[in-house]
């Protein structure tokens, strides 16, 4: 039995009318005007530049918000059952619709493929906003794989929203940051690499079983384990850490370090010889603090192209959007066999937001008075967002949405422990030599001025100069946030000026 059937609407248009179990017909469009139809649902967008369309129907609505409107940079149409669909195509046009590069038509995708889809293509600070149009006649015939596929988008909006806020608070503070610890490595050459890989940093001790100390309340429970054990373990500890295992007596092999805020200088007050391994989005003044402080690539497009630019830097994954998951990748890459996570709560236990010996700790008691003692400050810190009380093994805990996104995505990362390290981990240079990250600038920052914004529509993950202009997004977000007016070319191209001056 055929899946559609060809009705012609009053003003001579061909209308498609899917058929249900039962055999009863039911028209996807208006059967009067259905492009007068389309463009009314189209009434309701504001300046949305990411359409998604669930069900491809006629492909009035489509075919309406293409021709009319420029500023549209990105159209994602979903629809099920291949057969039916060819049934469509071969009585319908679509070439107006299919021959435009900003449109995507997924057949059958899965939930998965979904979500790929719009995190690898939307980019709300140039697309200002994502708008879903259901066709109603369409998904209530067939309505189980489009209410996945709603969800599935909705689950993929929250990831981009949380990535584009962060973006957005630390874009300009990342860039500037990466800039200047790039223009303080200097080309170190084959024998010099040697010299500085990260075997030679830990003087023969084992990284098979590594324990990573994260700075959650539990971790004082473990301090006497991990001291007793100190010469059978491998210890990572993250930045929030380190003072507590310190003021312990156990001084770590290792500190991982990714925040690009400035307070993170408070985690290094005295100076040490631990190696310290530091995201190049980190504050520059984080690598004076340690006699060993060796860069990676983190997250930022810019920090990556760097790593790709024939400096072999290595790129860790820091998709988690703490420390701890930093710190795992860390120990994957060392060529660790087993990781131990201590003090990694996600939660505030019993109320309580860190370990003892934090900086926070001395900084709160300075600061305390009668009316206002070190627990109001932790409080504060606490109640700065939403808590929600949970109960588990027969006690409870505060938890965060930021806490459980970060706790969801270390339970979901895949562990691919590496037989080999053979990095080469590079580390802040003051000696005279070829300056590496200097000659990087100078390049990019030409690259940056020959860039071309013009139609930078869908086909911007393949364009050539993607690789350069994603190293632009993050401060064009930030420059969006304080600026909701830019969009599109002319926030580029505020996001390039900033950059330049930058540079």
């Amino acid at each position: 039995m055929k899946k559609y059937t060809i009705k012609t609407a009053r003003n001579n248009s061909i209308v498609p009318a899917i058929v249900d179990d039962n055999g009863v017909e039911h028209a996807l469009h208006s059967l009067i005007d259905p492009q007068k139809e389309a463009e009314r649902l189209l009434g309701v967008r504001k300046d949305e530049g990411f359409l998604v369309f669930l069900g491809l129907g006629g492909g009035f609505s489509a075919a309406q918000s293409l021709a009319c409107d420029k500023d549209i940079r990105l159209v994602m149409i979903v629809d099920y059952g291949r057969e039916g669909l060819e049934e469509l195509f071969s009585v319908i046009d679509y070439s107006s619709i299919m021959n435009d590069p900003r449109v995507f038509l997924l057949i059958d995708p899965s939930t998965v493929e979904i979500e790929s889809f719009i995190l690898e293509h939307y980019q709300p600070a140039l697309m200002n906003g994502m708008r879903v149009f259901p066709l109603r006649a369409r998904i209530d015939v067939e309505s189980e794989p489009f209410r996945a596929a709603e969800a599935a988008i909705g689950g993929a909006l929250k990831k981009v929203s949380a990535d584009y806020s962060v973006q957005a608070h630390f874009g300009l503070r990342w860039f500037s940051n990466i800039i200047q610890n790039i223009q303080n490595i200097k080309n170190m050459g084959p024998a010099r690499k040697n010299a500085f890989h990260w075997q030679g940093c830990f003087e023969g001790r084992s990284v098979k079983r590594v324990s990573i100390t994260a700075a959650g309340p539990s971790l004082d429970r473990s301090l006497p384990l991990l001291r007793e054990q100190r010469m059978r373990r491998f210890i990572i500890a993250t930045d929030t850490s380190l003072s507590a295992l310190l003021a312990a007596g156990i001084e770590p092999d290792a500190v991982v370090s990714i925040d690009c805020q400035l307070w993170s200088y408070n985690h290094f007050f005295r100076r040490t010889r631990i190696p310290l391994f530091l995201d190049l989005a980190s504050p520059p003044m984080l690598a004076e603090r340690s006699a060993a402080p060796y860069f990676f690539s983190g997250g930022h497009p810019l920090s990556r192209l760097f790593s790709r630019a024939g400096t072999d830097i290595p790129e860790l994954d820091v998709s988690g959007g703490n420390v701890t998951y930093a710190a795992v990748s860390l120990a994957e890459a060392l060529g660790a066999e087993t990781v131990e996570l201590f003090g990694a709560d996600f939660s505030y236990p019993l109320g309580v937001a860190y370990a003892r010996g934090t900086w926070l700790h001395p900084f709160y008691d300075k600061r305390q008075n009668r009316f206002s003692p070190t627990e109001t400050f932790f409080s504060h810190l606490m109640y700065r967002t939403p808590l929600e009380k949970r109960y588990a093994n027969g006690s409870w805990h505060y938890e965060t949405p930021t806490l459980a996104m970060y706790r969801a995505k270390l339970a979901e990362r895949p562990w691919r422990p590496q037989k080999t390290a053979s990095a080469p981990w590079y580390r802040l240079e003051k000696t005279p030599g070829a300056a590496l990250g200097a000659e990087f600038l100078t390049a990019y920052r030409e690259k940056l001025r020959a860039l071309s914004f013009r139609r930078l529509d869908a086909r911007f993950p393949d364009s050539e100069g993607a690789a350069v202009i994603a190293t632009l997004l993050p401060t064009a977000a930030a420059l969006k946030h304080r600026n909701p007016e830019l969009g599109g070319e002319r926030l580029l191209e505020a996001a390039r000026e900033w950059c330049m001056k930058r540079l």
